[in-house]
Parts: C-alpha cells; structure tokens; sequence
C-alpha cells in the first residue's frame, strides 16, 4: 500500500493545485453563485484540453492510461478553493460504468464525447432522502423492441446542464443501468438550488422511450458496476473533505495566532491550544484512511473496505473541523463574508452524498463480517 505519491501524481497534483487556484479561485465561485451558475464552461473545456476528463477511460476511446488516483488528487486541490466541476458525475461515475459495463458499440458511442470533454453526463441514483441505492421505484419495462422508463429521480447531481445521463432503473425485481442524451423526449429537469450551491435537479421520467442498447447492465452485473463507481466517487469525496479539512484548520489556526482579545492572543489560550491538539491528531488520523483508500483506487488494498472507511472517517472529522473553525472564530464564522461558511455548507453536502457517515459506518461493519465469514 503506497501512501507516497509518485513523481507523475506530484506532478499532477502541482498541475491542478496551479489551475484551480489561477483559473477558478474562490472568488470566481463567489460570483457563478451570485450569477446563479455553478459551472464554468470555459474552465472545464481548460480540464480537458489537460487530459483530466480522460483519466483512467479506455485508451481506444480517447482515455488516458494515467492511475485512477490521479482523480482524487484533482478532486482534491478543486476542493481547497471549492471549485465545482462535473469531474465526479461524468468520468468518475458515469465514464466508469460505460468503461466497465458497456458493450463495444456503447463505449465507441458514448465514450470518446466524454474523454474529450465535448460533453457530461449524471448519474440519476437515489430516490430516497438519503442515500440508499437500493430503493428504486422508477421502473423500466419492455415496449417493442425497447424499454420505456418511468419515474422521478428528485435530485441529481450535475443533472441540470448535463448533456448525458446514466439512469438506475427497476426491472421486475432487477436493477439495471440506463444510458440516454439527457434532453430525450419524456425528460423534464428542474433546476435545484442545493446548499453549497453546486448543480442539481429534479428529474422527472414520464414514458421515456428507448431503443433496446440504451440498456448497460442489469441484475447482477448492474449491482457490481454500480457499486465499484460508488466506492471510487466516495474515495475522491474522501479526498475533497480532507482537502478543505486542512484549508479549514490551517485558516483557524492563523486566526488564533492573530486575533487579540483583552490584548492577548487567544492562541494563548491552554483551552483553545488543547481543541486544536485534538483536531490535529483527528485529521492526521483521517488523512492515513484516506491516503490508504487512494491508494486502493489502483489496486492496493480492499477498495470497498478502504472507500468506506475514509468516507465515513474524513466526513465526521470534516463536520467536526468546521464546526470548530466556526467556533473558535466566534460569530463572524458563519457571516458569507468569511469563506468559512462555505466551506461548511459545502462539506454538509459532501458528507452526504453516497452515504453521510452513519452510512459507511454500517456499511463497513457489514463488509468486515463478509470477509471474517469468507
């Protein structure tokens, strides 16, 4: 198990780390948010001509042979200036179930658009209020030589300007994936105003008709494709929350060395001092999970152990470190001037996407009984 990066993932890292920070600063997303966007066309057009739209998709259909990690690394120096990009939904999720699934035909069709970033496409998942890929009542069911889908999918992310979406459906008692242009006759999308401000909607599907190839998998295969992609977006999730983790308590932590109050420095204070000690040692903690589950993106170790526990470990010390940047800063730290309370709100939306920590601790205690059992 790796947890030093190599010269080519420094490098990448350095790369994305120089791009976001020139090019999609945390003032740029002050103003898509007030502009009432969440995406910048341009910028993600600059994320493709680099190569990252590509990483890890098959070489044949315009993908890059670069470490799946070389996603987490980016999704991460996105995070620190709260870049939203359609990155996670579009190669991650949905460029990685056409990847794994998709018949030849299907990922000559749709693949290479993707890799080139020409287009995006959502995953339209959950139906519940949280997160739980096994309740599903959109159903498809066969017409002619096709399928019709019906049903609601109340919040997709990224769903809003995607051009591409990859729909999880009900056959009889199966799952099964879907994959169609998001602008397909019978779709209506809603635009959602989430708490961070990013990309989603509500989708609704009234008499979807589709030809007999827009089906990728189902069954078996359909849950196995489902939750690979899942465990990769909940390790690059991981690595999003330990990124503005540290952005959080590096800011804190300047503000203690600073601020005065009576004319003394409050990081004089032994109570303050001994918070901050605790934090430290809770985020060095998380960041061994979720260095351990990077490096699991590429082959070294249990992905689904590994993704779900630097998920359900850096959202609970996330939480934590933004509640206590929030405190220590005292009442300005939830005022918009101050960029603390982004990064709060953008950390409660990430922490419950794909499964908050309630959710991967379960999940990683049932994972453990399958192996002892095995």
């Amino acid at each position: 198990m790796a947890f030093v990066l190599s010269d080519d993932q420094n490098m990448l890292k350095d790369s994305a780390a120089d791009f976001f920070a020139s090019r999609l600063p945390l003032s740029r997303q002050r103003a898509l948010r007030d502009s009432g966007h969440s995406h910048d066309a341009e910028a993600w057009r600059e994320m493709a001509a680099l190569g990252w739209t590509a990483i890890a998709l098959p070489e044949d259909a315009g993908g890059l042979p670069f470490p799946l990690s070389g996603l987490a690394l980016i999704q991460a120096e996105a995070a620190r200036v709260l870049a939203a990009t359609p990155l996670l939904s579009s190669t991650v999720l949905c460029g990685g179930a056409i990847a794994l699934a998709g018949s030849s035909a299907q990922q000559r069709d749709w693949l290479p658009a993707l890799a080139a970033g020409q287009s995006f496409a959502a995953l339209a998942l959950d139906e519940s209020p949280r997160h739980d890929p096994t309740q599903i009542a959109l159903q498809a069911r066969p017409d002619a030589d096709g399928w019709v889908l019906n049903g609601i999918k109340p919040q997709v992310a990224d769903g809003h300007a995607a051009d591409v979406v990859l729909v999880l459906a009900r056959i009889d008692a199966e799952n099964a994936l879907f994959i169609l242009p998001a602008n397909s006759p019978g779709i209506q999308r809603q635009p959602l105003a989430l708490l961070d401000s990013q990309d989603a909607a509500r989708m609704v599907f009234d008499q979807v008709r589709l030809s007999a190839d827009a089906l990728l998998a189902r069954g078996a295969q359909a849950d196995a494709v489902l939750a690979c992609v899942l465990d990769r977006a909940r390790v690059c999730l991981a690595a999003e929350m330990q990124a503005i983790s540290r952005v959080l308590f590096d800011t804190t932590l300047a503000y203690l060395k600073q601020r005065e109050q009576y004319g003394v420095l409050i990081g004089s204070f032994q109570a303050l001092q001994h918070r901050m000690a605790r934090l430290y040692t809770e985020l060095e903690l998380a960041e061994s999970c979720v260095a351990a589950a990077v490096s699991a993106l590429d082959g070294a170790g249990d992905l689904a152990l590994l993704a779900a526990l630097a998920k359900g470990k850096a959202g609970e010390v996330a939480i934590k470190t933004a509640n206590e940047a929030v405190q220590l800063h005292g009442g300005i730290g939830v005022t918009d001037e101050l960029d603390i309370g982004l990064y709060l709100k953008r950390l409660r939306v990430l922490e419950a996407r794909y499964g908050d920590s309630t959710f991967q601790r379960t999940r990683y205690a049932q994972l453990i009984k399958l192996e002892v059992a095995a």
